[in-house]
């Protein structure tokens, strides 16, 4: 009972439930993709010359700009999976997201129970390490850059979430049989798996297992609401509070106020995933109060 609305949320993707159907959309999103960048790369030299495309795209880049044009270009996939969809699937972007104002409706109770959340917890949780402020980023500084990276982090997470909650539980639930739970746990197997950074070590399983856990819990409220609306929220927030105020250094950490002491691939990462992991879990109870209500 508690999933009965996943029907509903997987009925777009009934037309044309073939498994093999999401190859076909993997394959032609790669190709777009690349097209996709190399216009930009062309745009780019055109506006800027090589310098603006270095400047931009250099892989190891950490400046503000930098930063921004890495979460920013996660929209090219998102463009890539709305031309697949049509093409493979004979469907609009939207349908990925469920019932309209339903979404928009989970979206913003979650927003308003998990910033309160994750504001009393960076304010109340002790920490073993003094933050160190990003020296490329005064308060005013970014202050002004906040509207257009709260929207960057938009863009990467939403696109995230469409792809992984949205379309791979929409054709897996549609293309498997009923009670099967492969839509849960396929899409949050796959989303954990991107998430594994070799530059953090041994580190890297940890955060495999944490991004794991974030989808289950995002494919869980996905299934409970009938629409992405509530793992927008919790993926958004999430990010945010990560990417914009406290950051591990490294290449999309531009944006933070403040930057941890260590990297990614410390030590000390392990002792402190208990506390992510808790904070996860009270995040999800809190996002099911949200759209219960």
């Amino acid at each position: 009972m508690a999933y009965e609305r996943l029907s509903e949320f997987t009925a777009p993707a009934r037309a044309a439930p073939d498994l093999w159907r999401i190859g076909a959309v993997l394959g032609l999103m790669f190709v777009v993709v690349m097209m996709l960048q190399q216009l930009v790369f062309i745009l780019l030299a055109a506006l800027g010359g090589q310098d603006a495309v270095r400047a931009v795209f250099e892989a190891e880049g950490t400046s503000p700009g930098q930063t921004l044009a890495a979460l920013f270009s996660h929209g090219l996939f998102a463009v890539a999976l709305a031309i697949a969809l049509r093409a493979v699937h004979w469907r609009g972007f939207l349908s990925l997201f469920g019932a309209g104002a339903h979404a928009a409706g989970d979206f913003f109770r979650v927003i308003y129970w998990l910033v309160p959340l994750y504001v009393a917890a960076i304010a109340v949780l002790p920490t073993e390490y003094d933050i160190i402020r990003n020296e490329a980023m005064a308060t005013n500084r970014w202050m002004l850059y906040l509207p257009l990276a709260l929207a960057a982090v938009a863009v990467q997470a939403g696109t995230e979430e469409v792809f992984f909650r949205g379309y791979l539980t929409q054709q897996i639930a549609a293309g498997t049989r009923a009670g099967n739970w492969a839509w849960m746990a396929v899409p949050a197997i796959l989303f954990a798996l991107l998430h594994w950074t070799a530059s953090a070590g041994d580190n890297a399983i940890w955060f495999v297992l944490w991004a794991f856990a974030f989808g289950l819990a995002a494919a869980d409220l996905t299934a409970r609401a009938g629409n992405l609306g509530p793992a927008l929220a919790l993926h958004i927030v999430n990010n945010a509070v990560a990417l914009l105020g406290v950051a591990v250094p490294g290449p999309v950490a531009g944006l933070a106020l403040y930057h941890t002491p260590f990297g990614a691939d410390a030590g000390l990462i392990p002792g402190l995933m208990p506390v992510e992991f808790a904070l996860l879990f009270v995040a999800w109870l809190a996002a099911r109060v949200a759209i219960r209500g």
